[in-house]
C-alpha cells in the first residue's frame, strides 16, 4: 500500500538533495521569499527598498544586503525601529552612512553586532550568511562562544528550526530573499531561556499592533487514493483569524478536481468535531482527483538519497481570505508530495 509523504522543504531544496553534500548551498529566490516578505511587510517588520512604478514596495529580494542593510533588517524585525531612530547612539565606527547610524548604533549598544575592525563596521560590504545568522541569534538571547560558534551559527539555527540545513560553510551568496525567509522563520523561534517565541514577544511588547493580520499554516488531514484533505488555521499568537476563507481554484499537477469546502471558523470547527478532530481552523477542503492521471501529468520529480525517483503531486491553491475589517487577501501557493512504496 502506498502512503503519501509531505515534502518538508520547498521543491527547490528537495530537488537539490540529489546533489553532492559538498556542493555550495544556493541562495533563495525572490519567488520563494514572496509569501514571507508580504507577511513581514504587513506586520510592519520589513520595508521595501524604494517603490515600484505602480507604487508597491520594491523589496529588492534578488540582491545581497550590505551589513548596514542587514542590521537595519534585524532592528525592524525586532520592532526596534522607533527606539533606534529616537535614540542617541555612540559607536567607534567611522564608515557607517548617516541613514544607517541609528540602526547600527542601536544594534551595537544591544550587543547584536560588532565591527569588522576597531573603527570599521564594514557597512558597505555584503553581509555573509554566518554574520546575519549570528546577528539574529544574538538578538534572540543566544551568545556566540557559549551557545554557538559564529563560524558555524547554522548548527543552532537548524536546531531552533530557523533554518533547515540549507546553509553551511559553502554558502557563497546570501540575498535579501534569504534574509526575509530566515527572519520569518525566526518569528517562531524561542527566545533563549523561555518557551516564548519572538512573535509572542513582539505581540506582548506592542511592537506588532495590527489586529487584522492573519499568520496561518495548514496541515494534511487525510490522504487516500484519489483523495486528500487539508485544514487551514491561524498559528498560535496570530493577531487575527480569517472570518471566511474560500478556495477559488484547486488543481493537482494542473488538472482540475472536485472539492468540498468549509469556509468559516464556526463551520470548520463543527465539521472537524464531526470527524473526531479537536483542532479547528478557518478553512477546510476535501479534494477528489484522478491520482493516476495526475501522476501521468507530473512535470517535477524527486530523487531520494537512495536514488529512487518519484513523480511529484503538486497541489496548487488560489484562496481568498476575509479579515475582520473586511479586507480580502488572495493567496497562491503549491505544496508538493510524492508517493512512496
Amino acid at each position: 500500500m502506498k502512503t503519501l509523504k509531505r515534502k518538508i522543504l520547498s521543491l527547490f531544496l528537495a530537488l537539490s538533495l540529489a546533489l553532492s553534500l559538498s556542493a555550495p548551498a544556493l541562495a533563495a529566490t525572490p519567488e520563494e521569499a514572496q509569501d514571507d516578505v508580504e507577511l513581514l511587510y504587513n506586520l510592519g517588520l520589513f520595508l521595501g527598498s524604494g517603490t515600484n512604478a505602480d507604487g508597491t514596495p520594491n523589496f529588492a529580494l534578488d540582491r545581497a544586503p550590505t551589513r548596514a542593510e542587514a542590521v537595519t533588517i534585524l532592528v525592524r524585525l525586532l520592532g526596534g525601529e522607533d527606539a533606534a531612530l529616537a535614540g542617541s547612539w555612540t559607536t567607534p565606527f567611522t564608515d557607517v552612512p548617516a541613514w544607517a547610524q541609528p540602526y547600527v548604533g542601536y544594534a551595537y549598544t544591544k550587543g547584536y553586532t560588532n565591527g569588522v575592525g576597531t573603527t570599521i563596521f564594514g557597512a558597505s560590504s555584503d553581509v555573509t550568511t554566518a554574520q546575519f545568522l549570528t546577528f539574529l541569534l544574538r538578538a534572540l538571547g543566544y551568545r556566540d562562544g557559549v551557545d554557538f560558534s559564529w563560524t558555524d551559527p547554522w548548527a543552532l539555527t537548524d536546531q531552533l528550526k530557523v533554518t533547515h540545513g540549507e546553509y553551511n560553510a559553502d554558502t557563497e551568496t546570501f540575498l535579501r530573499a534569504d534574509a526575509v525567509i530566515v527572519s520569518a522563520s525566526a518569528l517562531y523561534a524561542p527566545v533563549k531561556g523561555s518557551d516564548t517565541t519572538l512573535l509572542q514577544t513582539l505581540l506582548d511588547s506592542g511592537a506588532i499592533t495590527g489586529n487584522t493580520v492573519v499568520i496561518w499554516d495548514y496541515t494534511q488531514v487525510l490522504f487516500d487514493e484519489n483523495f486528500a484533505s487539508f485544514l487551514f488555521y491561524p498559528v498560535e499568537s496570530s493577531p487575527a483569524n480569517f472570518t471566511s476563507f474560500h478556495f477559488d481554484r484547486v488543481t493537482v499537477n494542473g488538472l482540475s478536481c472536485d472539492t468540498l469546502q468549509v469556509n468559516t471558523p464556526d463551520e470548520v470547527n463543527a465539521y472537524m468535531a464531526s470527524l473526531g478532530y479537536d483542532q479547528g481552523g478557518f478553512g477546510y477542503i476535501e479534494i477528489t482527483y484522478d491520482q493516476a492521471a495526475a501522476l501521468e501529468a507530473a512535470t517535477e520529480y524527486y530523487t531520494d538519497e537512495a536514488g529512487n525517483t518519484y513523480p511529484l503531486l503538486a497541489f496548487s491553491f488560489t484562496c481568498t481570505g476575509v479579515t475582520p475589517d473586511g479586507s480580502k487577501v488572495t493567496e497562491n501557493f503549491t505544496d508538493y508530495y510524492y508517493l512512496d512504496e
